[in-house]
């Protein structure tokens, strides 16, 4: 890693590239697919001590991912590298996806099939497991933070907002915002058909969100479609296109919830499927909050700089 800014970086082939401009390793991963070309697609650039706050959020913006992962040398003792993640819109305290697929591409740039590590965010620290073959696929899995409850809210304009009809809300089931590090609104609807027929007015959304901190809140709208099964739809402002593929913070979350509410401890979530990326998580709220799933490593190369 390059601490100083000012120096020309030596790329992995030996070749230096012109006086002011940085030679980052990269790595692309696509995290909670079952198969290559699935599930969300993270960006991860290493060895960034270098590289200016101004700089990441250039290059998450241009990138257009869910999240882009930059990866530092640690500032906290234990830690084995410092974690910063971005949306298009800026940085974020932790994201699901990018932790999970950032241990898989640091085990995979060490030559290593399995490890663990605790990284660094602005959430705290995670420990995160990676168990990868040679083609660099396999799962990985991160204990996330101790969940944090709000009150149950009032459906209040989230009908409208998300385009359903109040009959389509879970009749049990409250709305609520759950943190496992990044603040999640759970919207539990009584089906998958209600799901699937969501058609989101962002002004309202927009507005109602607003209202719940200023953290940005992911809106995680879910229904039961089976035993311990559980499908999900994840709609944010700072999401390419507002819906997000994958979401292991909103997961972790929602297995909690899942646990406080109805004591169901293991759930496989379904994701992304409405807009052609289909993704499923595993969270065990057995002991704390696990979320695991399938990684693969789809590319590495570098990214040249200023």
């Amino acid at each position: 890693m390059t601490a100083d800014p000012s120096v020309d970086l030596v790329d992995e082939t030996g070749t230096v590239p012109p006086v002011g401009l940085h030679v980052l390793p990269l790595t692309l991963v696509d995290v909670f697919a079952a198969h290559r070309l699935e599930g969300n697609l993270l960006a991860v650039l290493h060895d960034v001590d270098g590289l200016s706050t101004a700089s990441m959020n250039t290059i998450a913006r241009r990138l257009r991912l869910s999240e882009t992962s930059f990866l530092q040398r640690p500032s906290v003792p234990g830690a084995d590298y410092r974690h910063r993640i971005f949306t298009a819109d800026g940085e974020i305290p932790f994201a699901g996806h990018p932790s999970l697929g950032a241990a898989a591409a640091v085990a995979h740039r060490a030559s290593r099939s399995r490890a663990t590590y605790l990284q660094q965010t602005d959430a705290g620290l995670q420990p995160v497991t990676v168990d990868l073959d040679r083609a660099g696929s396999g799962m990985a899995s991160m204990r996330q933070n101790e969940a944090v409850f709000g009150p149950p809210l009032e459906v209040g304009s989230l009908p409208a907002a998300l385009g359903s009809a109040e009959a389509a809300f879970h009749p049990r089931l409250p709305v609520q915002l759950v943190s496992t590090g990044l603040p999640t609104l759970i919207v539990p609807l009584k089906d998958s058909e209600a799901l699937r027929a969501i058609e989101i007015r962002w002004p309202l959304l927009n507005e109602l969100m607003s209202t719940l901190g200023p953290i940005p809140s992911n809106c995680y709208v879910v229904a039961e479609v089976g035993a311990g099964r559980w499908r999900a739809r994840c709609f944010a402002a700072d999401l390419p296109g507002g819906e997000d593929p994958a979401t292991g913070s909103a997961a972790g979350a929602l297995g909690a919830y899942l646990d406080h509410h109805l004591g169901v401890r293991r759930t496989v979530i379904e994701q992304g499927g409405e807009i052609g990326m289909p993704s499923e998580i595993h969270v065990d709220a057995a002991d704390g909050v696990v979320v695991s799933g399938q990684v693969h490593i789809v590319g590495t190369g570098q990214l040249t700089v200023p």
